[in-house]
């Protein structure tokens, strides 16, 4: 029997104190930005993960304004946050930006609105104003560029800034129960594993591996979401089991960032694997 634990290793295992809320990913810097949140008080707090060695470079950071305020992004090293103007609803409004080492707030804007991110500039909307006005901001300083670009330029802009960031990172295609590919990645898990996948499936290739993820019936009818990683011929290399009890559909299981598999576990673990 062919022993392929030799060909990947744990590089980390992280345990967060509350549940994943949210997460992006800083392709520069090879780090993930983390919203964690409690359910039942709202009261979150962020992290950033360094995912080539698990560290946590920032850890527990927790803004003045409260459970109303959430992740935009991270790049370069830097958390772009946003507040709100209304707690009961949570609308987005404000941007501030936090050293994602130190914790440190570099700047505050707090009456434009996060749109994203391009090359030169942060985007932004003054949030009582026509939604194609928009405000172009500095990275480094939070202060406005002067600007004028036509709508089909900053969708250009963006799309093209965007396109650059994810040749360091890959999210897996989603293919639920009606979907063609789902009867064939469920043909492959029944012929190679033996196993009966349901509901949905995941699908994540490398030149090297890839990855599936796949739901399976609990007796009591809820599921259990499990990955398997196989090789490029095929062969099984890890299977791992990320959650129990669920009771619908749920993304954001696993992913790629600068060639670390990332796994989320039980909604507050990652793990992460190299190959």
């Amino acid at each position: 029997m062919n022993n392929y634990k030799e060909l990947y290793q744990l590089l980390f295992e992280v345990k967060l104190p509350l549940p994943v809320w949210q997460m992006r990913f800083d392709e520069k810097k090879g780090w993930l930005g983390i919203e964690t949140r409690d359910a039942d008080t709202l009261q979150n707090a962020f992290y950033v993960v360094d995912t080539q060695s698990g560290n946590l470079v920032l850890a527990d950071y927790k803004p003045k304004a409260g459970w109303w305020s959430g992740l935009e992004d991270i790049y370069g090293g830097c958390l772009y946050l946003h507040r709100g103007n209304n707690q009961q609803y949570g609308q987005h409004e404000g941007i501030m930006a936090v050293n994602a080492v130190s914790g440190q707030t570099l700047w505050e804007q707090p009456h434009y609105s996060f749109y994203g991110l391009a090359t030169d500039y942060l985007l932004a909307k003054e949030s009582d104003q026509d939604l194609n006005e928009f405000v172009y901001l500095d990275y480094e300083t939070g202060t406005k560029i002067p600007a004028a670009l036509t709508l089909s330029e900053i969708k250009a802009a963006l799309s093209h800034f965007q396109a650059q960031r994810q040749q360091q990172s890959k999210v897996p295609s989603h293919y639920p129960e009606n979907n063609v590919f789902f009867a064939e990645l469920q043909l492959f898990m029944q012929e190679t594993i033996n196993t009966e996948a349901v509901l949905a499936m995941d699908y994540l290739e490398t030149g090297r591996y890839f990855v599936i993820g796949y739901y399976q019936k609990q007796p009591d009818s809820k599921y259990t979401y499990q990955v398997a990683v196989f090789s490029i011929t095929g062969a099984l290399l890890l299977q791992e089991k990320l959650k129990t009890d669920a009771t619908g559909i749920g993304l954001d299981n696993f992913f790629i960032l600068n060639d670390t598999l990332i796994l989320s576990k039980n909604k507050d673990s990652l793990l992460g694997y190299g190959f």
